[in-house]
């Protein structure tokens, strides 16, 4: 996530005090000015914001809002009239309260001539900058010249501005508390030219300490840098108080520019459990929390049960138990992310007068989150003398289905079957909440009888049914006797059907917003 806020500027008013020589011992015909008697004198020092936000400004940061600074009492800013290389001195005077109280000439600095002349000012004097101890205080470069020239008879009103770039980490995730340092890499120096950033010698980058700070209750850690960019590799490192540092990769390089204000999100969560499937031998697996489960492409006779709160990723797992029943069944509110190449094939058996049926996937309760860039391929079955399926992606008491990425397909149901649960929705005789997709790649083969593609099965209902989002696209293969494809089955029922937002249905793009049954 990447925030950017420009900000104003700092304004010095320059007085110019005159010596007690009046305008009619100058003489009228000459330009110069006696050397040493008309001193650059300044005035006060104010902080003035051109827009509603509230200044980034120096020296040191505001500890409510981290979007201001205040001037530090002893602050020594360099002050040039014009292309006089002759260079003053000016000492900054805060109050307890941090307002400015004045500015006390250390050096002064004097006019030569009448001639008006642009001022300049900078902060800090002539010394390198040093990138490598902000976890100490930050480091500042700024610049000022006057808006208006200014002559020796004239105040000069000087506006400063930041020379380099704020970067600001905001750590997010169930780890976040336990991180004790935040570094990134930098420049370890850079030249400081009278407010001006010299030429780099060396291009050298090392990791260097931000500072932590809380602003508005709110943890962070702060650096500032040369404009320039992030890089997208190995931008950060972030620390707790043992093991190795952990390097964070950027989606992509990020421009840091002057006077702007950076803010970088990183999650910092539980590093997830790591489940081998070629090392497991039963049939029968529980996870719960953050997992990965990778199964190399190898079959495996195994049903996975995936407890309430816990996000699952699943690496090129391939489910075929022997065993009827769902090949995932969620116990409540979970997350599935598909990576690589994925399969899920579940059986239905008749026994005692009652179906148990196999869905590749079935969600108990709460709501199933569908995310990942890898695909998910689902079939099913039957066993013994009743030819009747689950879903393909089916739901049970209300329990919700979201999808939001990924290449899915649920293939066509057996010929010969009897009855089917949807495609993604519903079983038969059972209600399933809403079906909300907003991305991936959906194909639904042929249900049996009258379930519909995605919505309730012959005899279930379901509630609303929501398809939105240029990147969704969806196809299906209605059923024989199916009364639509996204809907209602035969003999259920559904909540409102509604498709918008460019995704595309078996070949039609809905930019305007469809409602009703397909």
């Amino acid at each position: 996530m990447k925030k950017y806020r420009l900000f104003s500027t700092i304004y010095l008013v320059a007085a110019l005090l005159l010596s007690a020589c009046s305008q009619d011992e100058l003489a009228e015909n000459s330009t110069a000015l006696p050397e040493g008697e008309y001193p650059l004198q300044i005035g006060s020092v104010s902080l003035t914001a051109e827009i509603s936000e509230q200044p980034w400004t120096r020296v040191s940061e505001n500890p409510t809002d981290g979007m201001s600074s205040v001037w530090a009492d002893g602050d020594r800013i360099g002050v040039r009239i014009g292309d006089n290389e002759e260079t003053g001195i000016y000492v900054v005077n805060v109050d307890i309260e941090g307002s400015v109280v004045g500015v006390t000439p250390e050096k002064p600095v004097y006019w030569k001539d009448k001639q008006p002349a642009t001022i300049t000012a900078w902060y800090p004097l002539n010394e390198e900058l040093d990138f490598t101890h902000q976890d100490e205080g930050l480091t500042y470069l700024l610049k000022g010249t006057s808006t208006v020239n200014a002559d020796y008879n004239t105040s000069a009103n000087l506006a400063f501005t930041h020379q380099l770039a704020k970067v600001r980490v905001v750590l997010e995730g169930d780890k976040a508390n336990e991180v004790q340092t935040v570094t990134v890499r930098s420049h370890l120096t850079s030249p400081n030219n009278q407010g001006d950033l010299g030429s780099l010698t060396s291009t050298e980058n090392k990791y260097v300490p931000m500072m932590e700070a809380t602003y508005n209750g709110q943890r962070c850690w702060e650096a500032n840098l040369r404009p320039g960019y992030l890089e997208a590799d190995n931008t950060f490192e972030v620390a707790k108080a043992e093991g190795d540092p952990v390097r964070v990769t950027l989606d992509d390089k990020v421009t840091i520019k002057a006077g702007q204000v950076h803010t970088i999100t990183i999650g910092v969560e539980q590093a997830p459990t790591e489940i081998d499937l070629d090392t497991y031998e039963g049939t029968t697996l529980t996870v719960s929390g953050k997992t990965t489960i990778k199964g190399n492409g190898q079959q495996k006779n195994l049903q996975i049960t995936v407890e309430a709160d816990a996000e699952v990723t699943l690496e090129d797992v391939v489910l075929a138990p022997s065993a009827t029943g769902n090949a995932i069944t969620c116990k409540g509110d979970a997350t599935i992310i598909l990576t690589a190449s994925n399969s899920l094939t579940a059986k239905t058996d008749y026994s005692n007068y009652s179906y148990h049926y196999g869905s590749g996937i079935y969600v108990e309760s709460g709501t199933l989150t569908i995310d990942g860039k890898g695909s998910l391929n689902i079939s099913r079955e039957y066993a013994g003398d009743y030819w009747s399926v689950g879903a393909g992606i089916g739901a049970g008491s209300g329990a919700n289905i979201v999808i939001e990425s990924g290449n899915i397909r649920v293939d066509d149901v057996p010929d010969d079957s009897f009855e089917s649960g949807a495609g993604i929705g519903s079983l038969p005789g059972e209600s399933c909440g809403d079906i909300t997709i907003n991305g991936g790649t959906i194909s639904i083969g042929k249900p049996y009888w009258y379930s519909a593609c995605i919505g309730s099965a012959q005899s279930g209902s379901c509630g609303n049914i929501t398809i939105s989002g240029e990147s969704t696209v969806i196809t299906y293969t209605q059923g024989i006797h199916a009364p639509c494809g996204i809907g209602n089955g035969g003999f259920g029922t559904c909540g409102t059907v509604t498709i918008t937002g460019g995704a595309t249905v078996n070949g039609v793009k809905y930019i305007e917003t469809h409602t009703g049954t397909l």
